[in-house]
């Protein structure tokens, strides 16, 4: 969507099959790579705004790159004043807080992205139309910029199925019941096309990006590496969660329920075949399927004796996590001690020394402390379950390139295994891993 090359090839997709009836649209992202995406634009504008700051010079050059792409598609100046109109109007509204501001403005991304969209496809003779979240019900959860759909949303959305034209619906962002606009997180294109797949129970969902297919491993670390065919929920869910940027990690979710296949293909390279998302596969292709890894973990460790004959002490933990509203990742756990990650990013100083004095103080534990700079680094597969020696391989591929494992963690379900080591060394651990089991056909 960055420019009207992009959009042109868009239509292009959308049009070359009568199924394609229903389009979510993000906003335009960078031309070139030292290009600022629009939504980093809008949100430079409103802090700036919100701190007094040169506002309009940022909003000016927001309305330049949409009338850029509306010219280059050969469309009319009114599409420009309406876009200069909309962001003029988002920007001069009332609002109550920063929250509510700020994304009012994000939104103004995808919704202008999708006017164009719309307009474009109408100035080819195609029977299309702009579709506001608003007006197809899609409410959301008054959480400013973590949003979650509302259960009543389905049934609205599913009353689309009775418009005849192409929709063309933006991404990211919906309304709370009071009217207010709420964001999902960033990304959040994926989410809002998964939606609207499973209110409308489609036979696929195909999500358009820049990349073939799916890869076993970044394509930033490892050169060529080897594509993914098919993929499981439960799989990919997994791999985006650690990192994989291919979708959002909370995409799957509603096709998830409906048990609804997706497609993940190239704009760039439409007849590519991709990667193909369902409930099961048929496991012909080694039992990894992906490796992925993230940063910016923490860990907070609890040593307590007689830890495991105390009932109740986990609950009591999590407790004092639910009373600051910070998540937690995973908790890798012995007899007298346990270590729960979080994300650094939800455990401020102030929420840090909280949580860490009651813990101390409310458990009465024997020490309790927090290390930082941590990585996980996950390997995915159905096929693990039943195949012997996967813990071995891995364990040797990261000792030979001296990874030092800080702790393991694997699920019930053996799809997944999560290691966590320093943050230095995640690379250096995903490349190892990748050429234990996919170089020289070690799969």
């Amino acid at each position: 969507m960055a420019n009207a090359e992009q959009i042109r090839k868009v239509c292009s997709i959308i049009t070359s099959d009568p199924k394609r009836r229903v389009v979510v649209v993000s906003a335009p992202g960078k031309r070139f790579d030292s290009d600022i995406k629009v939504t980093d634009l809008l949100i430079d504008c409103a802090e700036k705004y919100l701190n007094n700051g040169d506002y309009e010079t940022v909003l000016n050059k927001i309305v330049d790159r949409y009338a850029e792409i509306a010219r280059d598609l050969g469309l009319s100046s009114n599409i420009i004043k309406d876009i200069e109109n909309n962001l003029w109007t988002r920007i001069s509204l009332p609002y109550d807080s920063a929250e509510k501001f700020m994304d009012r403005m994000k939104a103004a991304g995808e919704d202008n992205a999708a006017r164009i969209v719309a307009d474009y496809l109408k100035s080819l003779g195609v029977k299309a139309i702009y579709m506001n979240p608003k007006d197809a019900g899609l409410f959301l959860s008054d959480e400013y910029g973590n949003a979650r759909v509302l259960p009543q949303s389905y049934k609205n959305l599913a009353k689309l199925s009775e418009i005849e034209d192409i929709i063309i619906f933006p991404g990211f962002f919906g309304y709370s019941l009071s009217g207010e606009v709420v964001t999902f997180p960033r990304g959040g294109s994926d989410i809002t096309g998964s939606i609207l797949a499973a209110a409308l129970q489609v036979e696929l969902y195909e999500n358009f990006t820049d990349v073939d297919s799916v890869f076993v491993a970044s394509p930033k670390l490892i050169k060529n590496p080897k594509p993914i065919t098919n993929l499981t929920y439960r799989e990919m869910r997994e791999l985006s969660y650690a990192g994989f940027s291919v979708l959002h990690e909370e995409t799957l979710e509603p096709v998830y329920q409906r048990g609804i296949p997706v497609n993940i293909k190239n704009t760039n390279n439409p007849t590519a075949p991709g990667t193909i998302i369902s409930p099961t596969r048929e496991n012909n292709s080694g039992p990894v399927a992906g490796i992925a890894g993230d940063k910016g973990f923490c860990s907070i460790n609890i040593n307590k004796y007689m830890m495991n004959r105390e009932i109740g002490f986990g609950r009591k933990v999590m407790q004092i996590l639910e009373e600051e509203f910070v998540p937690f990742e995973h908790m890798p756990s012995g007899i007298d001690d346990i270590s729960i990650i979080i994300r650094e990013k939800y455990l401020d100083s102030e929420k840090k020394s909280r949580i860490m004095e009651k813990i101390a103080k409310d458990l009465r534990v024997d020490s309790v402390s927090i290390e930082y700079d941590l990585g996980l680094v996950m390997v995915v597969g159905e096929g693990m379950k039943n195949t012997y020696g996967i813990m071995h391989r891995i364990t040797r591929a990261l000792a030979a390139n001296k990874v030092n494992i800080r702790m393991v963690n694997q699920g019930s379900s053996e799809v997944s295994i999560m290691f966590g080591i320093k943050e230095e060394d995640v690379e250096k651990a995903i490349i190892a891993i990748y050429n234990e089991f996919f170089e020289n056909g070690n799969q």
